[in-house]
C-alpha cells in the first residue's frame, strides 16, 4: 500500500522532466528522497508503536491539551487538504494513461476512474485494497522498468549518478521537486496508521522494503525520461517513446501512468480517512467514510472540469512543500520526548542529525514553493534561493535547539 501511494502522476511528471532535461545527473536526488522517506516513515511508525498512542494522542501528550488539540487540527486538516489536492492530479493522471490507448471522452473516463476508486474504498476491506495495490505496483514497475532497461546504460555511470550529488545549472527546482514528490505527508501518516500492532523490527523491514520499491520505480521513470529530448505532455511522451523503442513503449507508458494514477486515487482518500482516526481521534465510521468521499469528490470535480493534467499535478507539489516542514518538525520533537517515547526507543545523535538534514531540505522545498507563488502572484521576476537557504538553516537550528532542550530537561 505504501509503495502504491509512493508513486503518483506527480512522480511520473517530475521524474520524466528530470530525465529528459538532465539525463542521469539528478538520479542522486531520487536516492536521497527515498532514504529520507524511509527515515520519516520509520520515525512516525516508531512513535505509534513505542508509545501505543496515535499520532494525534501523542501531540496532546507532548504539547498539553490546549496546544495539542490545536496541533492536531493544524496538522490533520493541512495533510487532508493535501490529500484532496493530490487526488485531482491522481484521477487526471489515471485518465491521461487511459487516454493514450482508449479514445474515449475525458469526462467518461473520469467518471469510470472515480466510480471504480469509490467502489474499492466503500468495501472497507484493507486486505482487498492492499492486494489491488500490489497488482497495480507490479504493473507499474514492469512497465517503467521495461522503458528504462530498453536503453544502453552503463552500470558504473548509473551507480555514480545514484550517489554523487550534482546540481546542473537550472536544475535546482527539479531537485526540490523530486524530493517533494517522494516525501509525501499523507504517506507518512499512512505508514504510521497501518503499522499499529507490529513490532519495531518488523515495521522497519516493511517500511524499508515498501519505500525502496517505490524509489526503484521512480528511478526507472527518470531513466525512461532520459530517452527523450523534451517533455510537454503525456501524448508527446508516448509519441517519443514509440519512436524510440517501438509501439510497445507507448503502451507501457499508458499502463504505468494509469497504474500510478489509479493506485494513488485510492490511497490518497484512504490516507485521509486514516488521518481522521489517528490524528483527529474520530473513530465514527460515518465521518471516516465521509472524509474519503469528500477527497474523492474533489478529484472528480477537477477531473470533470477539463483542466489540463500536467499544470494541476505540478501545482500540487507546492501544497506538499507547505505541509512537510510542519510535519517533520513535529516528528523530531515528539520522538525526542521521553514522556512519549521511552529512552530505549529514542533516536541517537547520528539519527537526529539525519532527521535535521531532512528537515532542512523540506523547509527549503516549502519556502521555495512559497517564494515561487508570491513571485507569480505579484508578477515579479527572479528568485531568493540564497535567502531561503539561510532562513531554512536557521529554522532547522531552532528545532534542533528545542529538541535538545526537551531531552536535557527530561
Amino acid at each position: 500500500m505504501i509503495s502504491a501511494a509512493f508513486i503518483g502522476p506527480g512522480t511520473v511528471t517530475t521524474a520524466v522532466s528530470a530525465g529528459s532535461q538532465f539525463g542521469l545527473d539528478l538520479l542522486w536526488a531520487v536516492t536521497f528522497a527515498t532514504l529520507g522517506c524511509i527515515v520519516l516513515q520509520e520515525v512516525s511508525a516508531r512513535i505509534t508503536i513505542a508509545s501505543g498512542l496515535t499520532l494525534g494522542a501523542a501531540m496532546i501528550a507532548s504539547f498539553g491539551e490546549r496546544k495539542g488539540r490545536a496541533a492536531q487540527w493544524v496538522v490533520g486538516i493541512s495533510v487532508m487538504l493535501g490529500c484532496a489536492a493530490y487526488e485531482a492530479g491522481n484521477i487526471l493522471g489515471a485518465v491521461s494513461g487511459l487516454n493514450l490507448v482508449i479514445a474515449w471522452p475525458g469526462w467518461l473516463l473520469t467518471i469510470i476512474v472515480t466510480v471504480a476508486s469509490g467502489a474499492i474504498l466503500w468495501s472497507s476491506r484493507s486486505k482487498w485494497i492492499s492486494s489491488i495495490m500490489t497488482l497495480l505496483v507490479l504493473v507499474m514497475g514492469i512497465a517503467f522498468a521495461a522503458l528504462a532497461l530498453s536503453q544502453d546504460l552503463g552500470p558504473i555511470s548509473l551507480l555514480k549518478s545514484s550517489v554523487v550529488p550534482v546540481i546542473p545549472t537550472g536544475s535546482e527546482l527539479l531537485v526540490l521537486g523530486l524530493v517533494g514528490t517522494t516525501i509525501v505527508p499523507y504517506n507518512i501518516f499512512l505508514g504510521s496508521g497501518i503499522s499499529k500492532g507490529q513490532t519495531l523490527p518488523l515495521m522497519r523491514i516493511g517500511v524499508s522494503i515498501s519505500v525502496l520499491i517505490g524509489g526503484l520505480i521512480t528511478a526507472f521513470i527518470l531513466l525512461a525520461g532520459n530517452s527523450i529530448a523534451s517533455f510537454g505532455s503525456f501524448h508527446e511522451l508516448a509519441t517519443a517513446m514509440s519512436e524510440k523503442v517501438g509501439n510497445w513503449g507507448a503502451v507501457a507508458l499508458a499502463m504505468g501512468l494509469f497504474a500510478a494514477g489509479f493506485s494513488s486515487a485510492i490511497t490518497s482518500p484512504y490516507a485521509a480517512s486514516i488521518i481522521t482516526s489517528t490524528v483527529l481521534g474520530d473513530d465514527h465510521k460515518g465521518r471516516i467514510r465521509a472524509t474519503w468521499m469528500l477527497v474523492l469528490l474533489t478529484g472528480f470535480v477537477f477531473g470533470i472540469s477539463g483542466v489540463r493534467p500536467i499544470p494541476v499535478i505540478l501545482a500540487v507539489q507546492a501544497i506538499n512543500g507547505l505541509i512537510l516542514p510542519l510535519l517533520a518538525a513535529y516528528l523530531i520533537l515528539v520522538v525526542n520526548d521521553e514522556r512519549i517515547v521511552t529512552k530505549a526507543h529514542m533516536p541517537g545523535m547520528i539519527y537526529n542529525i539525519v532527521l535535521l538534514i531532512i528537515l532542512f531540505v523540506v523547509l527549503l522545498i516549502g519556502l521555495n514553493n512559497v517564494d515561487k507563488s508570491l513571485i507569480a502572484w505579484f508578477g515579479l521576476t527572479g528568485s531568493h534561493l540564497g535567502l531561503i537557504v539561510v532562513v531554512s538553516a536557521l529554522a532547522g537550528l531552532g528545532i534542533a535547539w528545542r529538541a535538545y532542550k526537551v531531552r536535557s530537561e527530561l
